[in-house]
């Protein structure tokens, strides 16, 4: 199993911390999360809004790219139905030649009613346009030149000078969690990427949907094992106690703006039911490990942690990695 970080970008006005001070904290985490030997560093792509402060992850990443030497970075997700696929492929392209052949590209339709709205497109009309927008970033990558003529978008024999470094694309998930993008991914061979707490019950619930996608990739003829990330919110003290009270007020935060702000279909949280459920990880390092197993049971092969949720301080922050890198990496070497 491999680990990572994950960066919603959450940074609430209350906490009286400028935009500035909260991406330094992202660059010194990220290499914190290097020098204690992650494999992932992810962006969540968000627009308009203190939840998900970070509106370029491209940009994030080309600074990551220059703070860092080994780890892999990427957006969890991109949301191609707000750009210009081709911008937007360019931008990935580049940002993978400026980090040296790291990243990781992952895709997804947003959950946002607010970005939706500002945007001027409805939740059905963002997923028709990521659809559309994921086939024209997927030939740009893969083709020397190409035409697309769809509903939203149409290029004639394009062809992109800056492409990726890494041949023929970076590595790619997309995010998943209904039936139909579950299907659509296993039948074009991506591997998945989705935060169970937001849209399932229990673990039981993310293996059926695990192997709802695997079904679908081996269907389709997909021969290799496919990796299937998720992200979890991680906080780790020496007892499960100290970790929840640490963790509550700050995990209370996110839980109090997705109770007014939350896509159709996604569950009403609570901290209490969320941990007893194993969708997050408050506690001890040695609890930790065995729901992580769990995890790599149902077929996870990569977790991305939420460390910095709700305004949690530094110093817990590198707590919690410096307990993941000492105490959980060595029980799955």
């Amino acid at each position: 199993m491999k680990f990572g970080i994950f960066v919603f970008g959450d940074n609430q006005p209350e906490l009286g911390r400028s935009n500035q001070r909260y991406y330094q904290e992202v660059l010194t985490m990220a290499e914190w999360a290097e020098e204690l030997g992650f494999d992932s560093f992810w962006l969540g792509e968000h627009h308009f809004y203190w939840y998900g402060t970070c509106i370029s992850p491209p940009m994030v990443i080309a600074a990551l790219g220059q703070r860092t030497k080994k780890i892999r970075l990427g957006p969890a997700v991109a949301v191609p139905a707000f750009h210009n696929p081709l911008v937007l492929a360019e931008e990935y392209a580049f940002a993978d030649n400026l980090c040296g052949g790291r990243l990781n590209f992952g895709l997804g339709s947003g959950f946002s009613p607010l970005e939706f709205k500002t945007f001027g497109m409805t939740i059905e009309e963002a997923k028709e346009r990521f659809w559309e927008a994921t086939d024209v970033i997927l030939k740009a990558w893969r083709q020397d030149e190409f035409s697309h003529q769809g509903k939203y978008y149409q290029f004639d024999n394009v062809s992109l000078y800056m492409k990726p470094l890494q041949k023929p694309m970076p590595p790619t998930w997309m995010a998943a969690s209904s039936d139909d993008t579950l299907i659509k991914a296993g039948e074009l061979g991506l591997p998945i990427m989705g935060i169970p707490f937001a849209r399932s019950g229990n673990i039981l619930e993310v293996k059926e949907k695990n192997d709802f996608f695997r079904e679908s990739y081996f269907r389709a003829g997909h021969k290799e094992n496919p990796d299937i990330i998720v992200a979890l919110h991680v906080c780790l003290q020496r007892s499960e106690e100290d970790a929840v009270k640490l963790a509550r007020p700050h995990f209370d935060r996110v839980i109090d703006y997705l109770k007014t702000s939350r896509r159709p279909g996604s569950r009403v949280l609570d901290l209490n039911n969320i941990k007893k459920e194993k969708l997050a990880v408050f506690t001890s390092p040695e609890d930790a490990v065995a729901i992580l197993k769990d995890y790599e049971k149902i077929g996870v092969t990569h977790v991305i942690s939420m460390v910095n949720f709700g305004g949690l301080p530094m110093p817990d922050v590198r707590r919690t990695l410096e307990l993941m890198s000492k105490e959980i990496f060595p029980k799955f070497k």
